[in-house]
């Protein structure tokens, strides 16, 4: 079976890559884009040296990998860099700017990164972040982005209620994985550089400059987290991207042509949404509190049983690679098939590192997980 890749790819970027026919000339439109792109890394790098002075910490706890006072402030300069050449590059390129989706899944964006900085800032109530997230995943759907499930199967309102609790669950589980230098930020690095390259194929071509300029702002970032940690994303950065990354999903669904072209964002996930699941799984059958702070995600027990951070937040990049593939291969079948298809070639990684694991902490044991 052909990959959509093989065949669409190279022209749907370039078409992708054009801006509209009304800017001045195209190439000057281009250049302007990638400049954007440039200024990104560099703005974002600039705003993460800043908050590094500001120096908000993030004190090591009984579940920290850290072992010093670290700045936790970085998503400020991610999401700062994001709001302002967001709408210069949707300008530059001929997209939409004044969209209901656009407008209010940015105003949800900014919304949850207020409340969530303000909650690295004064240590918030869980309920209040909670809420700030169900709020933001409403506006989000308000927009139109969601679920386009047919009447069979609940029609526009089941759609709508399943598109919140994914919204919510993906802020989520996105917050819970950032606990490793570099792992959520070079994630969603490789899954947004992807997302731009593949999306054009999975007609989305409209998320094309999106996620790389939300890329860039991570490619700014990333040197100050990987390998050694300066500084932290923070619930500012880690929630804000989460509910972007849970919208270009739904975004994908809603859209793509291909038939099982909505695995995307869910293959792009998986990883993070796999280590989430299974730990939540794990805690309950061992009869341990859902809500307790704790140290036993997959990452978590391999940093505990001695493995380098590095290599394990190269392995997680390397998953979101891998699910990039499966997607590839499962889009142009049906909706069954593709479902089927994609799940066991996604959990086949996922089960060799648990298995990994406990053979690990059979050799080093951690204590309970």
């Amino acid at each position: 079976m052909p990959l959509p890749c093989t065949y669409s790819l190279a022209p749907a970027i370039l078409e992708a890559a054009q801006p509209d026919e009304t800017m001045s000339t195209v190439p000057s439109s281009l250049f302007l884009a990638v400049f954007c792109l440039f200024s990104a890394v560099f703005f974002t790098s600039f705003l993460v040296r800043m908050m590094i002075r500001v120096a908000v910490l993030d004190h090591p706890g009984h579940r920290s990998a850290h072992e010093a006072p670290t700045p936790k402030g970085g998503g400020v300069g991610v999401m700062a860099t994001f709001f302002v050449l967001f709408p210069i590059l949707q300008g530059i390129t001929g997209q939409p700017i004044l969209s209901a989706p656009v407008l209010l899944t940015a105003l949800a964006t900014a919304l949850l990164a207020a409340v969530s900085w303000l909650d690295d800032l004064y240590q918030w109530p869980p309920s209040i972040k909670f809420a700030a997230q169900c709020l933001a995943a409403v506006l989000v759907v308000a927009g139109g982005t969601s679920l386009p499930l047919p009447p069979a199967w609940g029609g526009a309102v089941v759609g709508a209620v399943l598109s919140v609790l994914w919204l919510v669950f993906i802020t989520n589980a996105i917050n819970f994985m950032d606990g490793l230098n570099g792992l959520i930020s070079g994630s969603l690095a490789v899954g947004c550089g992807i997302l731009a390259l593949l999306g054009p194929a999975f007609g989305v071509p409209d998320l094309f400059w999106p996620a790389l300029l939300l890329c860039a702002c991570l490619c700014g970032f990333l040197p100050f987290n990987y390998p050694k940690a300066r500084i932290f994303l923070g619930d500012v950065g880690s929630q804000s991207c989460g509910l972007l990354a849970g919208a270009a999903a739904l975004h994908v669904a809603h859209t793509t042509h291909q038939p099982s072209g909505w695995v995307l964002g869910p293959c792009l996930l998986f990883p993070l949404i796999y280590d989430v699941l299974f730990t939540l799984v794990r805690r309950k059958l061992a009869g341990h509190s859902l809500v307790q702070a704790h140290r036993g995600h997959l990452y978590q027990v391999f940093h505990r049983s001695g493995i380098n951070p590095a290599l394990i937040t190269l392995a997680e990049w390397g998953f979101v690679v891998w699910g990039a593939g499966v997607a590839c291969w499962v889009a142009p079948m049906a909706f069954v098939p593709g479902f089927v298809s994609a799940l066991g070639l996604l959990l086949a990684p996922q089960l060799l590192w648990t298995g990994l694991a406990v053979l690990q902490t059979r050799r080093h044991p951690v204590g309970p997980w």
